[in-house]
């Protein structure tokens, strides 16, 4: 119950949820027997709950890891340090690769230099990987991200699929920054990688359950969050809670009427570049462009399914015992402001801003779908993408306050609103930052087709 407001939320479901998809199923990787075992599980909770349920299936490539180790040479000896791979990343060759160290105290592309040719590059922090090809230009062996926050294992990260075809790939890990700070107290200089992946095709598979509205059928509203993983870990806050908040909406929203539809959808494979929410706004922007192709579209007499989505409410990374509730959001002032005032009113201490979050509700704000994105951050939210993401730290409590939250702001401006109350609209000065987020086979796709275009023969006059 949220300041004498009565929810039907259950914190206690919403827990066995989460308790289901970390530990009974564990890792939910891409691609994995793991995450595909979690859709069906979800797909089977959303039957049970009344939804019309589906999957939509797409290709992934996902990885296993059969080896990665580090060490520094100190003095005669060699020095062991533990790391993890970037997924995705390049393999070693097979007896490694040893090189001197060259040290990058940040990701300012301006400061790439010749000095990094054939060396291990050792870089504090994480670097925008459009930065990637220059970096790759100059010759490095290897790349090893020393992460920025303390912990007590390196975080376990997965290189976007799209991003080394694009732009370049090398061998790449992580080593936690007490490591990296012993490194450089010893003044170790040289160093050797051992790296190897084996890569596979697969599938990801977004579990879609939707409810038809009574009299606004036209007018649709995505509740979502992403089920998969990080490599090798329970992922309980980063997104078994979210997914569990948004399952627990989901029963409790579809037991009653709803004006408008309602369409809950579990996300695959967010780890590895949003590439079950891209996958998912870039079928609708498709259809969307052939229907209004036709000669028989009227725009004042006709919509597309695209043109129907009308909000996206996106939880990710929930379910922390102590931390800090925060909002993101795309669209109008009006949507924003919608949220602060709800937190207000309820007596919910959270921060709300403006703009993209590196998160699901981004990929459909991208093709024009205003968004508003949640998120639990603080405390024992610095474990993400490490094994101790664990159910440990994950209260019924915490569940309980975000999903009760959720369930007001979508019964007051979805489900009960006689209309709804900000457009469907991104303000220009916000388009700029989602581009990151549209799909990259799309704009693929369009720059093939314009180059066929350009290529292709005059026709005759007549």
């Amino acid at each position: 119950m949220l300041k004498d407001v009565p929810t039907k939320f259950s914190g206690a479901k919403a827990y066995e949820y989460c308790k289901y998809l970390a530990i009974t199923i564990g890792p939910r990787l891409t691609g994995t027997a793991g995450e595909h075992k979690a859709a069906n599980y979800i797909a089977k909770m959303f039957r049970s709950f009344g939804l019309k349920t589906r999957l939509q299936r797409f290709p992934v490539t996902t990885f296993e890891a059969s080896k990665c180790t580090f060490q520094a040479r100190d003095g005669k000896t060699w020095r062991s340090y533990a790391v993890e791979p970037v997924g995705l990343s390049k393999s070693t060759p097979l007896r490694g690769v040893e090189s001197e160290f060259a040290l990058l105290d940040n990701a300012d592309s301006e400061y790439f230099s010749g000095r990094l040719r054939d060396k291990i590059v050792l870089l504090l922090g994480t670097m925008n990987m459009a930065d990637l090809p220059k970096l790759c230009s100059f010759g490095p062996k290897a790349l090893i991200f020393m992460d920025s926050g303390i912990a007590d294992e390196p975080i376990r990260r997965v290189f976007r699929d799209y991003q080394r075809t694009k732009k370049g790939n090398l061998p790449m890990a992580h080593i936690k920054h007490m490591d990296a700070v012993d490194i450089a107290k010893r003044g170790l200089t040289r160093g050797r990688l051992n790296l190897q992946l084996t890569e596979k095709k697969s599938y990801g598979l977004n579990v879609i359950g939707e409810k038809v509205g009574s009299d606004r059928t036209d007018e649709i509203a995505v509740v979502c969050g992403h089920y998969d993983t990080s490599m090798g870990i329970q992922g309980a806050s980063d997104n078994a809670g979210g997914t569990a908040i948004m399952m627990e909406l989901a029963r409790v929203l579809t037991a009653e009427p709803t004006r408008r539809t309602l369409r809950f959808v579990a996300f695959a494979c967010e780890e590895t570049g949003l590439n079950g929410s891209l996958y998912y706004a870039d079928d609708l922007a498709k259809r969307d462009k052939r229907e209004k192709n036709k000669a028989t579209f009227d725009p004042k007499l006709h919509t597309t399914e695209l043109d129907r989505h009308r909000l996206v409410f996106n939880v990710d990374v929930h379910g922390a015992i102590l931390g800090n509730s925060g909002f993101q959001y795309s669209g109008v002032d009006d949507v924003g402001a919608a949220v602060r005032l709800l937190t207000k009113e309820l007596g919910v201490h959270a921060g709300v801003s403006k703009g993209p979050m590196s998160s699901d509700g981004s990929a459909l704000a991208a093709v024009g779908v205003p968004a508003v994105q949640y998120a639990r951050t603080g405390g024992t939210t610095r474990f993400l993408h490490s094994t101790r993401d664990q159910m440990k730290f994950i209260s019924a409590e915490a569940l309980a306050q975000a999903g009760g939250f959720s369930e007001v702001f979508l019964r007051r401006y979805v489900i009960d609103a006689a209309a709804l109350a900000f457009p469907r609209q991104i303000p220009k000065d916000q388009e700029e930052a989602l581009k990151a987020y549209h799909w990259p086979e799309l704009k693929k796709t369009k720059k093939k087709k314009a180059k066929k275009r350009s290529t292709a023969r005059p026709a005759r006059r007549s």
